[in-house]
């Protein structure tokens, strides 16, 4: 069994390759605005290093939403174009928040603007949402943090281990049918 598991949801770019649950190659990088550059070189890397191609692919997890728009669409267009090479390739998909929190009790953080006063926001407590992700602003931020005081925060997937996280959480991926049914807002 071939595994891709990647990441464009943040500023980091993530790609690993499993071969029967073992670790063949893996990148955790990033990538800030890059990822429509990078995505793809660095996919082909990994395949040409491990000798496999995209067909050979049997499963890909990788991160929803919420995402920044580029690597939303980058995500959607190779999903979507490894679907017409390999229709029997199953597809799974996780809340990004939900990813970055690796399962444990946090309050995870995505930032959506440069200058930081805008987020991508859930509680996250034993693989679920306390306080489902929502958009909040720079000053609803302290409100949360006190409510949540004993929570740690994860931000932008700073320290995040990808690899560890993806293992972590893997039962917890959806299985999508169609790549219409990822959510995108």
């Amino acid at each position: 069994m071939i595994e891709l598991y990647f990441s464009l949801s943040s500023p980091w770019l993530f790609l690993t390759l499993l071969y029967n649950n073992k670790c063949l190659a893996s990148i955790q990088k990033e990538n800030f605005r890059l990822h429509s550059e990078n995505f793809l070189t660095h996919l082909k890397q990994i395949l040409e290093k491990c000798h496999f191609t995209l067909p050979q692919i049997n499963r890909i997890y990788f991160t929803s939403v919420p995402s920044g728009h580029t690597g939303l669409r980058v995500s959607l267009a190779f999903l979507s174009t490894l679907q017409v090479l390999n229709p029997q390739i199953e597809i799974y998909h996780i809340n990004t928040l939900l990813l970055q929190s690796g399962g444990e009790s946090c309050l995870s953080l995505l930032t959506i603007d440069n200058q930081g006063n805008k987020y991508h926001a859930a509680v996250c407590k034993q693989k679920k949402f306390l306080l489902p992700p929502r958009i909040i602003f720079k000053e609803n931020l302290t409100e949360l943090k006190e409510e949540f005081s004993n929570f740690p925060i994860l931000k932008n997937f700073c320290q995040v281990d990808f690899l560890k996280n993806f293992q972590k959480l893997k039962k917890d991926f959806k299985l999508l049918r169609k790549i219409e049914e990822i959510p995108i807002d």
